[in-house]
């Protein structure tokens, strides 16, 4: 399998798997988090034809990951999601149930499991063809199935933050909002601060929480490790990428916020 990624932040989630199933290459998308003249225009640098893109997978309804839905499904691109995403975003695609396997191309099927993170049907997934084997977690705090059964190839995961960085500055601000007069100018500011920490750290994985989830899952076979989803400010990835390759001793790359992998 081979992976390329387009777009990995909070601005845009966008990732091409292709994967040879007897013998032919056969690719398809993971997240849709771009504009579709963008998700166009990224795929010519890299050398990938639309026309070659033969589903999508989406992992929650979020815009930074679903954006070009609906451009997909009008363009004749399978796009599958868990009811929830679906329903929220209004559109028919193919319905993903929970601990289901489901056939995402002849050769290649994919089982969704439930991730914790502030959207409804958020999911993780196990994407299998005959050689390879992946599993993609993107945006979650965890996720609670027990997928020891599964020996993948490949685990694409979220590692958005560093604890260290942001516990602190918790801390800090809410030091700062007791000095502070209820009135006083500075009190919207540090609330505002409070409240984007607050959803960093109930709904995204920090670089503990994602070694944590890679304990939990067996690595004997994993060729490679990917970060996605890196926060502009309060992450590492030179930090993420040697901690995560020392505590496991498998290559890791961090998949780039503007495309391309490192």
């Amino acid at each position: 399998m081979k992976a390329t990624c387009l777009a990995s932040s909070s601005e845009g989630n966008c990732f091409i798997l292709d994967f040879e199933i007897e013998g032919k290459s056969h690719k398809i998308m993971v997240e849709c988090g771009l504009p579709l003249s963008t998700i166009y225009r990224k795929l010519t640098e890299v050398n990938i034809k639309f026309s070659e893109i033969e589903a999508c997978l989406i992992t929650h309804h979020h815009s930074d990951h679903s954006k070009s839905a609906r451009e997909l499904i009008r363009l004749g691109v399978p796009v599958f999601a868990s009811k929830g995403t679906l329903e929220t975003l209004n559109l028919e695609g193919n319905v993903i149930y929970p601990k289901q396997k489901f056939r995402v191309l002849n050769g290649l099927f994919a089982i969704g499991f439930d991730v914790d993170h502030d959207a409804v049907g958020s999911m993780g997934f196990i994407i299998k063809s005959e050689k390879d084997c992946a599993i993609f977690i993107n945006d979650h705090k965890m996720w609670h199935s027990n997928l020891t059964h599964i020996k993948p190839d490949y685990v694409f995961i979220e590692c958005n933050y560093d604890q260290s960085v942001v516990y602190p500055q918790i801390y800090n601000l809410n030091k700062r909002k007791e000095e502070l007069a209820d009135n006083d100018p500075e009190m919207f500011e540090v609330n505002t601060k409070l409240k984007q920490l607050d959803r960093n750290v109930k709904s995204h994985c920090s670089l503990r929480g994602c070694i944590k989830g890679l304990r939990k899952l067996n690595l004997s076979n994993c060729k490679y490790i990917f970060l996605l989803h890196l926060s502009d400010r309060y992450a590492n990835e030179y930090k993420f990428k040697n901690e995560i390759q020392a505590e496991f001793g498998i290559r890791t790359y961090v998949c780039k916020k503007i495309g391309g992998i490192k």
